[in-house]
Parts: C-alpha cells; structure tokens; sequence
C-alpha cells in the first residue's frame, strides 16, 4: 500500500514543465481543433440521418474538442484542458457502449484510449479513465445487463472483451508509469544541475565582485599616493576622475564606459611617482632640466601602465594627457584626433583642475580667468568639442559639487550627484 502511494503522489507531480510543457500544449491545441472539426462533420452526418443517440455523441466531440483547444491554446491552462479528454471519452464511449453503435464495434475505440491519454495529458487520468471503463463493461457483461446488452453483442465478444481491455490497460499503465518516473528523473536531474550552474555562477560572481572591489580600492589608494606627493595639489585626481566623469557622461557615454575613464583619470598622473619629491614640490621657477623631469611623468606613467589589462586606456591617458590638439604637447608631439580620445578628455578636466587648485607658486584662478584661459585654449590646447561640452557643465554648475566634494581612501566610491555629476 505504501509502494501505491508512492507511485501515486509521483503520477501527480507533473512532467510537463518548460519546453515539454509548450509543446505539449502545443500538441494538445492541434488534436482537439482536429477533434472539433470531426465533431461538426459527426454532427451534419447525424443530423442528415437522424441517429440522435450518435448526434449527442457527436456534439459532445464537437464541444470537447472546442474546449480543450480554447484553454490549451489560448488560457494556456494545461490543468483545465487534461480534465476534458478523459471527461469527453467518458461521455462519449459510454454512449458508444450503451447503444452498440456501429453494429457493436465502436466500442473498439476504447482500446485507443489509455496509450492517447497516458502519453498526451497524464498517466492519472488514465488510471482514472481505464478504472471506469473496466468497472463499465464488467458491469454491461459480467452482470444481469448482459441481456440486455446481448441484442447488440455477441456472447463471445461480452465474454472476452472487458479482459482484453484490462490487460491493455494494465500492460499500458505499467508502461506508461515507467516512462512518466524516468521523466520526472530527468525533471529532477536537471533541476540539480541548474542548481549547481546556479551556486557556482553565485560564488564566481561573489568573488568577480570581491575582486573588483579590491582593485578599486588599490586604485584609489594609488591616487591618494600620487596626491599625496604634492602637498598642494591634494585631492587633485579625484577631482580629475570627477570632471572627466561627468564630460563622458555629458557626451553620452555608457555608465560602464563612464566608470571605467574614471578609474584611468585617477590614474593619469601615476608617473610622478618616479619624480624627486624636491623637483615636484620647488616653490620657485623651474629651470629648463627641471621642467623636462617634470614632464616625463607623463612617459612614466605610460610605462607604468602599460601591461593594464583591465584599464586597457589607462595606458593612453597617463602618457597623452599632456599632448595638445595643436601638436605642440608632449611627450610624443600627438595632434587632433591622433590623441587617445580618453587622453583628450582627461586633458580638460585635469587642465581645469590645476588652473583652479591652490599650487605652491600661486593662488587657484577666479571662474571667470579659468573660463576665458579654456576659450583661448581651444582648437589650440583641447579638443574644441569636448571643450564646448565641458565649458555648458562647468557654466551650468554642473562641476562646483566636484570641487567641493572630498575624498576619503577607504571609503571613496563612484556615484552621481543630483544634477548627474559623478563625485567620490
């Protein structure tokens, strides 16, 4: 008894789920609208010959077919559309069964049965439907209703038939549970294995996202380190990151893409690492030797930057941040567009920067002085385009959040502001 239960509760765990289940439906849709049309002709054949008990049967095809097709079709409801073909072959072979249509031989249909409602809509409906057609035809010919039924039947055919429909059904169901139990397995063992794609895809995002996590803040503590040369520049690469940010975005850059410049702009001076604090931080004029050091940071943090796999442009803007649109920058002399686009847009923002900073040899520029030395600037030292742009954030306000925002190396992190700056 336990054994059956078991069975049981696994006959009604479904099998039809994700593509089985489309295309079950699918299947289901096109064998009832069949059905449907069968019943109609059934119905004018009756109608013209005036069978009324074949008539009742053929309209309960005509409304069982339509049926099932509407809510396999269009409801989708696979549940409601496996309740009528049993319900339907009920009616209708009962009918059949009864009246002994077609000189007895529409019983024969019933043998179709429990393989077509096994296979198409579930192997308990068939145990239901074959468990009332053993109990019909047992009680037409094994009880007093044989007489009855024997005007229609033959003595050997009310004999032999109810058991050869029960061992079809009990052959068919044995078969059919078989198959029903190694779907669910397969159901079941798929269900695993998404499972594990599902942890494993968890735990490679977890440490995507750890590992991300620590190399923005290896960057971040880089640019503190690169500040933190100068003491009158400092914070200056975060407000860099922050400009450049807010151009790309302006230009309609991808957040991704936005992100991205903004880890290389807090890059962009790394090669001062490599410049003697005491030529980085000279109050007075620099001579000509001391000027060429200071400039081949820029070569420097090319260098440093170059085997980047992540900040494939990190590279770029560290070494042409300082090369100008009309040729004349350094350290390779680059013009126009030949400048790395990333590079160009750094070039602004870090121009704007040092023109607005306190340095040790002067005071930050007035707005209106750091404006009018960005206009004359432009076709000349920066990319006019770019230029424009940045000239509509900075008169817009769009920049002062930037400039007033402060940065702390352990917890900095790349938002927007509410005008859609981005700030650290």
């Amino acid at each position: 008894m336990d054994r059956i239960k078991i069975m049981w509760k696994e006959l009604n765990q479904p099998i039809f789920v994700g593509e089985r289940l489309e295309k079950n439906l699918r299947i289901l849709t096109v064998i009832s609208i069949v059905t449907a049309m069968l019943g109609l002709f059934l119905i004018l054949i009756d109608i013209i010959s005036g069978d009324t008990p074949m008539l009742i049967a053929a309209i309960a095809t005509f409304l069982g077919g339509a049926a099932c097709a509407y809510f396999a079709g269009v409801k989708k409801n696979r549940e409601t559309a496996a309740v009528i073909p049993p319900v339907f072959c009920m009616v209708a072979f009962t009918i059949y069964a009864l009246t002994g249509l077609g000189n007895g031989t529409a019983i024969f249909w019933t043998l179709l049965m429990p393989i077509g409602i096994s296979y198409f809509v579930g192997v308990k409906y068939d145990v239901v439907l074959s468990a009332y057609y053993a109990v019909l035809f047992c009680a037409l010919f094994y009880t007093p209703l044989r007489v009855h039924m024997a005007k229609y039947y033959s003595e050997a055919f009310m004999s032999r038939f109810p058991l050869l429909f029960i061992s079809l059904a009990v052959f068919t169901l044995v078969a059919m549970v078989q198959y029903h139990r190694m779907a669910l397995g397969e159901i079941r063992y798929a269900e695993r294995l998404n499972d594990e794609v599902e942890q494993a895809t968890a735990v490679a995002r977890y440490r995507a996202e750890r590992l991300g996590r620590m190399s923005e803040e290896m960057v971040r503590m880089l640019a503190v380190s690169i500040d933190a040369k100068d003491r009158y520049t400092n914070g200056h690469s975060f407000r860099v990151a922050g400009y450049a940010a807010a151009l790309a975005r302006a230009l309609g850059w991808t957040e991704e893409e936005v992100e991205t410049l903004w880890r290389e702009a807090l890059l962009h001076d790394i090669g001062k690492i490599g410049i003697p604090d005491a030529v980085l931080n000279k109050p007075g004029r620099l001579t000509d030797e001391e000027f060429a050091v200071i400039k081949s940071h820029a070569k420097i943090g090319g260098d440093i930057l170059s085997n980047s796999k992540s900040m494939l442009n990190a590279a770029d803007v560290a070494r042409c941040h300082h090369e100008r649109w009309d040729g004349r920058g350094y350290p390779e002399g680059l013009k126009g567009e030949d400048i790395p686009l990333h590079a160009r847009v750094v070039a602004v923002a870090d121009a704007y920067d040092a023109m607005r900073s306190d340095r040790i040899y002067r005071k930050g520029l007035a707005p209106d002085v750091i404006r009018a030395e960005l206009v004359r600037g432009r076709g000349t030292q920066f990319d006019p385009a770019l230029l424009d742009v940045f000239l509509t954030l900075a008169d817009g306000g769009a920049l002062d959040d930037i400039a007033k925002s402060s940065y702390d190396m352990l917890n900095g992190h790349f938002a927007k502001s509410e005008n859609g700056a981005v700030r650290v």
